[in-house]
C-alpha cells in the first residue's frame, strides 16, 4: 500500500515541479491530489486521508500554517511538511510550535525533497508500528476477556471484521512477526484488509482481519489464503479456518467461536483453507450420550468385538461424516464414558480415575494436531481402550512405562513363536495396535519388530556358543521361518554368518 502525498501550492507551475521532480513511484509514495489553497486542503485532506501533506505557507483564502493549525485541531495524523520562500524565524517558530515534521525553504533541491520524504516515511512507518501493537493489545484483551477492552486505540467500530485461525510449523515467533505480517499485507492489503496478529494459543496462530471494504466477502478472502499457501509451500503453513464476517468490532467474538468451530471441523471438509460457510451443513445437534452404547461398549470390549467397539465410540463421539464435530463435546463424552466404565467394573483405585480424567488435557492436544478424522478416531480410540484396560487389570501404574514394560515381557516369553505379531499383542494386553507401537517407540526408542529381532539374535547367540544346536535348530528356537532368512538376518545384524560366530566362540 503506497503512502498517499497531498501538494498543496496556490502556484500552479510549483505543483507541476513538485510532481516531476522526482521519482515518485520509486519513493512508493503516490500523489492523491492537488490543492490551491489551505480551505481547498482541509476539504481534500476529509476526502482523500493523506498520510503526508507538503504545505506552502504563502497562500490565498487561509495560508499554510493557519490550514496547519486547523488540521492539528482535528487531531489528522498526516505528516505536514511546510514550504516557504521566505527564510523567516516567525514562519520557523510557528511552524516548529504546530508540531509540523519538517520545514522546506525554496527553492529545494531533488535530494533535499528525497531526504525529507525517507524520514518522514520512517517516522510514519514507526508510528503505524506502535499503533499496530496497541490494536493487536486491545483485540487480544477483547478475545480474552469476552469484551470490549479499554483504550483508544483508533479501530472504527463501523468496520466489518473476520477472525482466521492457521497452523504453522514451526509456530510463527516473536522475531517472524513483521514478515508474517508482510505475507498478510501482501495477500490481503489490496483488498483493503487490515491484519492484526495476536500471536499463538494452543498450537493455533490468530489473526483478525479489518475489513475496510464493504463488499469483501469470505470467498475473497480464502482465495487469497489460497493463494498465500500456494505460493508459499516452504513456510509450513498446514491450515487455515476462517469464521464469518460481522459488523462492529464488539463482534469479533463470534467470528472467533466460529473459527474455531472450522477449525475443529477442518477434518469433514477438503483442502486446507475453509470458511464458516463451508461447516454450516453439518448438523448441529448432538446427540446425548446414551447409556446402552456404554454397556454395548462393554460388552463388545470384553467378547473382543473390536470392530464394533470402534464403531460406536464412533458415533458416541460425533465422529460420523455429517455431524458437526465439537472439542468440547469430546472432553465431555470422554469424561462421561470414562466414569461410567470404571463404575462398570467397581474399579477401587481412585486415584487412577482422577488420573485418567486429568489425560483429558492430553487428548485435546492430540487431536488439535489430527488433520483427517481417521487420526482423531484413531487417537480417541487409543483413550478408551486405555481405560478398560487399566479397568480390566493389564495396566496400573504409570500407564506407558508399565505398558512398555508388559510388551517386553510379553515378547520375551513368546519370541520363539513364528506367527508372534504386533495384533498379538494388541488381543493379549487389551490395547489398540498404533497406541502400543507410538508408546514402544515412546518409551523404548525402537518399534515392537525391532525389539522382537533383537531378542532373537540375542537368545541365537546363546544357542550358538552352547555349541550343541544346528543353524536349523536355533532358527527354530527363535522364531525365525527358516534357517536361510535366520542366517541372512544374523549376519546383517552381527557381521558374520551364525557358523562363523559359533567356531569364533569356540
Amino acid at each position: 500500500m503506497k503512502y498517499q502525498v497531498l501538494l498543496v501550492d496556490d502556484e500552479g507551475i510549483y505543483l507541476l515541479y513538485l510532481q516531476k521532480v522526482i521519482d515518485w513511484e520509486a519513493m512508493d509514495c503516490h500523489i492523491c491530489g492537488c490543492a490551491h489553497n489551505g480551505l481547498e486542503a482541509i476539504k481534500m485532506v476529509d476526502e482523500l486521508s493523506p498520510d503526508i501533506i507538503f504545505m506552502d505557507i504563502s497562500m490565498s483564502h487561509m495560508n499554510g500554517l493557519d490550514a496547519s493549525a486547523r488540521l492539528k485541531e482535528s487531531k489528522n495524523k498526516a505528516k505536514i511538511i511546510i514550504m516557504t520562500a521566505f527564510d523567516e524565524f516567525t514562519f520557523a517558530q510557528k511552524a516548529i510550535k504546530l508540531n509540523v515534521f519538517d520545514y522546506l525553504l525554496k527553492p529545494f533541491d531533488e535530494k533535499e525533497l528525497k531526504d525529507t520524504i525517507g524520514k518522514c516515511i520512517e517516522e510514519i512507518n514507526r508510528e503505524r508500528e506502535n499503533e499496530k501493537k496497541e490494536q493487536e493489545i486491545f483485540l487480544k484483551e477483547t478475545l480474552d476477556s469476552g469484551m470490549l477492552a479499554k483504550g483508544d486505540v483508533n479501530l472504527l467500530s463501523s468496520h466489518k471484521y473476520a477472525a482466521v485461525l492457521f497452523k504453522k510449523t514451526p509456530e510463527v515467533s516473536i522475531s517472524e512477526k513483521e514478515r508474517f505480517r508482510a505475507l498478510l499485507k501482501k495477500y490481503l492489503g489490496e483488498l483493503q484488509v487490515e491484519s492484526f496478529f495476536l500471536g499463538n494459543q494452543k498450537g493455533c496462530g490468530i489473526v483478525i482481519h479489518a475489513l475496510l471494504d464493504e463488499w469483501i466477502t469470505l470467498d475473497n478472502l480464502k482465495m487469497a489464503y489460497r493463494a498465500l499457501l500456494s505460493e508459499h509451500p516452504k513456510e509450513g503453513f498446514e491450515w487455515f479456518a476462517i469464521g464469518n464476517i460481522v459488523n462492529g468490532i464488539e463482534n469479533i467474538q463470534e467470528t472467533y467461536q466460529n473459527a474455531k468451530i472450522v477449525q475443529e471441523n477442518r477434518i469433514k471438509m477438503i483442502g486446507k483453507v475453509n470458511s464458516y460457510e463451508d461447516v454450516l451443513h453439518l448438523e448441529r445437534e448432538f446427540n446425548m450420550l446414551d447409556q446402552d452404547d456404554v454397556n454395548v461398549l462393554i460388552k463388545a470390549f470384553e467378547m473382543k468385538r473390536y470392530d464394533k467397539v470402534d464403531e460406536l465410540i464412533e458415533k458416541m463421539f460425533a465422529l460420523s461424516r455429517n455431524q458437526m464435530f465439537s472439542y468440547q463435546y469430546v472432553i465431555a463424552t470422554y469424561y462421561s464414558v470414562t466414569t461410567e466404565i470404571y463404575s462398570h467394573y467397581r474399579y477401587k483405585q481412585t486415584s487412577d480415575l482422577e488420573e485418567m480424567l486429568s489425560t483429558s488435557s492430553n487428548l485435546l492436544s492430540e487431536i488439535g494436531m489430527c488433520s483427517t478424522k481417521q487420526q482423531m478416531l484413531d487417537i480417541v480410540k487409543n483413550y478408551i481402550y486405555e481405560i478398560f484396560s487399566a479397568c480390566m487389570g493389564a495396566v496400573t501404574g504409570s500407564k506407558k512405562e508399565v505398558l512398555a514394560a508388559k510388551i517386553e515381557k510379553y515378547l520375551q516369553q513368546h519370541y520363539a513363536d513364528k506367527s508372534l505379531s504386533v495384533d498379538q499383542i494388541t488381543e493379549e494386553l487389551y490395547f489398540e495396535n498404533s497406541y502400543i507401537r507410538r508408546v514402544f517407540k515412546e518409551q523404548t526408542g525402537q518399534t515392537i519388530i525391532q525389539r522382537l529381532e533383537e531378542i532373537r539374535i540375542e537368545k541365537a547367540k546363546q544357542l550358538l556358543t552352547e555349541g550343541v544346536y544346528k543353524n536349523s535348530e536355533v532358527a527354530e528356537m527363535t522364531g525365525y521361518c527358516d534357517q536361510q532368512y535366520f542366517s541372512k538376518r544374523f549376519k546383517l545384524v552381527c557381521g558374520c554368518t551364525p557358523s562363523n560366530y559359533q567356531k569364533m566362540k569356540k
